[in-house]
């Protein structure tokens, strides 16, 4: 009985262990996020600065990181790339950082947000848990996104000299047929209009997805409840066994995304030659 007991203990120990360990990867800051080049005091004027502003796709430990690969495809063009993505950030979010984005000085920010408000309007569960999570002062829906977003990009006018771009988004899951394929939809159309209304650039990725996924994937996930556990187990899966994102795309069925909301290095690589094209002024239709 006590050999028992210890082996058990031992045993929930060391799951513990493994799971405060994944969690703080998962949470771990890029070591080129804005709190980093702020102390780091950089005054080189022949340096240019672009804030890729965003949520965990952004953020890069749990998504394939596309900020890393702009850094490597553009290191040689007088660019430094900062990574202001968080984890789980809606767009209210993003407001809240918005002092220490102006304190960098960036001549070009792009704004990769809206997966998480989506997802929050897709059932009253995923609501709750964003509200409690986020900190949010009321339920988010598709007006309060519209109002938050617009706000941010006037504030980001008003507050800098910075060139900006809007991506769209990249689907929850990837069944078209599905609702939460549609509502990325709907929230990527609000992201182009809002665009346009305040004359600044904007970049298809929704809209390279769907064309890329094509008519005839039917993903072997389809989202519901259950989604998180798949994101979870991915998180373990990564950081724990080795898995790349791409494996874990695999074994999921998945083309473009990992889990339901996060990307493999297909994806990742979309939004790094969309973003490259813009600031090189390439075309990017």
């Amino acid at each position: 009985m006590i050999i028992f007991s210890t082996l058990l203990l031992s045993f929930i120990i060391i799951i513990t262990i493994l799971y405060f360990y994944t969690f703080h990867q998962v949470q771990k800051l890029p070591f080129n996020s804005p709190s980093n080049f702020l102390r780091s005091n950089k005054t080189n004027p022949g340096i240019q600065t672009v804030i890729c502003f965003g949520d965990s796709i952004t953020h890069g430990q749990v998504s394939h990181n596309y900020v890393n690969i702009l850094s490597e495809k553009m290191s040689k063009e007088g660019l430094e790339f900062i990574n202001a993505g968080v984890n789980g950030n809606l767009v209210y979010n993003l407001i809240q950082r918005l002092d220490t984005i102006i304190d960098c000085d960036p001549d070009f920010i792009t704004i990769l947000i809206g997966t998480n408000d989506a997802n929050s309007t897709l059932s009253e569960k995923n609501s709750a848990r964003y509200i409690k999570n986020m900190a949010l002062p009321e339920k988010p829906d598709k007006e309060l996104f519209e109002k938050n977003y617009i706000y941010l990009i006037k504030e980001l006018k008003k507050r800098t000299n910075a060139k900006i771009a809007l991506l769209s988004l990249p689907p929850v899951g990837e069944d078209k047929n599905y609702i939460s394929f549609q509502r990325t939809k709907e929230y990527s159309k609000i992201i182009h209009d809002i665009s346009l209304e305040q004359n600044v650039d904007y970049l298809p990725l929704y809209e390279r997805i769907d064309e890329y996924l094509g008519l005839d994937h039917h993903p072997a996930l389809s989202y519901d409840e259950g989604y998180r556990w798949v994101m979870i187990k991915g998180f373990f899966l990564h950081f724990l066994f080795g898995y790349s994102f791409d494996k874990i795309a695999s074994k999921n069925g998945f083309l473009i995304l990992t889990d339901f909301l996060h990307l493999n290095s297909y994806g990742a690589n979309l939004i790094a030659d969309l973003i490259q094209k813009w600031i090189t002024k390439k075309d990017i239709i």
